[in-house]
């Protein structure tokens, strides 16, 4: 009589701490037992020699990267391609690095077992649809308005201190308009030394800047509209929803609008979810300062405009105003109200 003996497979968990030029990988098995790590470049070579690497360990049961929107971005998209799981932690090890400290080989191990305990399981971002082409357009507008705000201020400050006849020809009641009229200066290059002629040159460079400025900000307008009229129309037909607006929201959603478990997932993310912070006879709720502060933004703005414009949310201020609460306290139940409105609508848009 012949016996025979099974082995079952191996699984096993990677965790990467990535950095620009290199990544550290660990690999540990599921029962937690460390089974190697190693240095890889990072680049199309070093990725695939990292999963060449941890594939010789058994069969790959997630790969747990840091930093998956920055310096993991590449080896991210190449996992998926790969088709591998890959989660996202972005949690800090405190607790591992006061007891056996820092370095990248800790780093890593520390990812690869927050992702075999279920510490961390959210799926990475979709990196490979059209939102991260509009992140990418948002990202440069969002640049070109600071620097446009940045101009304007400095435009208000030359003018402060400008000759008396040089304020009056300035008369745009706006700072867009005085650095439309600032434009038209003529200064004179051979007298650059004299004050006024610099003051002349200044207020011109400044107005011109401002235009190029505007004028890129609405090219960009332009682009990020028809995209998110394309990915995102059940969202956009909302109340006091811009294309702008719905651009940050996609862009804090992700393309894979499957990684939140429900509502109120998506509610904590853009920092609209409820808390209590009750104590002796006070018993109340606010909205927690955690999640993606841009988006807690987008969703205060569409508060605001709505208590202005929409009659369905006027009259819910006033409902709650009876029964006792404050404006504040409308406010935050509106937020709540409209982080689950935006999540129906972009869940049907995205999925």
């Amino acid at each position: 009589m012949t016996l025979t003996t099974t082995h079952p497979a191996r699984t096993v968990t990677i965790g990467v701490d990535t950095h620009q030029l290199v990544h550290h990988a660990a690999a540990v098995d599921q029962d937690g037992r460390r089974l190697g790590d190693r240095e890889f470049l990072s680049g199309r070579d070093g990725y695939q020699l990292l999963l060449d690497w941890a594939a010789s360990f058994g069969i790959i049961n997630a790969f747990g990267i840091e930093c998956t929107g920055s310096y993991g971005a590449g080896l991210t998209r190449h996992l998926i391609a790969a088709g591998i799981d890959v989660v996202e932690v972005n949690k800090s090890h405190s607790q591992v690095r006061h007891r056996v400290g820092k370095s990248d080989a800790v780093d890593a191990e520390a990812a690869a077992r927050k992702v075999l305990s279920g510490e961390c399981k959210d799926p990475v971002k979709d990196t490979t649809g059209t939102v991260e082409a509009i992140r990418n357009l948002h990202l440069v507008r969002d640049s070109a308005i600071k620097a446009r705000s940045a101009a304007c201020v400095q435009l208000r400050d030359v003018l402060l201190t400008a000759p008396d006849h040089l304020r009056t020809r300035l008369t745009a009641r706006t700072l867009e308009g005085k650095a439309t009229q600032a434009r038209a200066l003529r200064p004179d290059l051979s007298r650059i030394h004299e004050p006024e002629q610099a003051v002349k040159y200044a207020l011109r460079e400044l107005g011109r800047r401002i235009y190029e400025l505007t004028a890129e900000i609405n090219e960009l307008d332009k682009h990020l509209t028809q995209l998110v009229a394309a990915v995102a129309p059940n969202t956009l037909a909302l109340p006091q929803v811009g294309p702008v607006s719905v651009a940050q929201l996609l862009i804090t959603a992700g393309q894979n609008f499957d990684r939140f478990r429900n509502e109120a997932a998506f509610a904590r993310l853009c920092g609209a979810a409820p808390i209590p912070v009750s104590s002796g006879k006070s018993h109340r709720m606010r909205l927690h300062r955690g999640g993606n502060r841009q988006a807690n933004r987008v969703i205060y703005l569409i508060a605001i405009c709505r208590l202005r414009y929409d009659p369905r949310s006027q009259a819910y201020r006033d409902r709650k105003r009876a029964q006792g609460h404050s404006s504040a306290d409308a406010i935050r139940c509106l937020k709540r109200f409209i982080a689950r409105e935006l999540y129906y609508r972009l869940k049907r848009d995205l999925s």
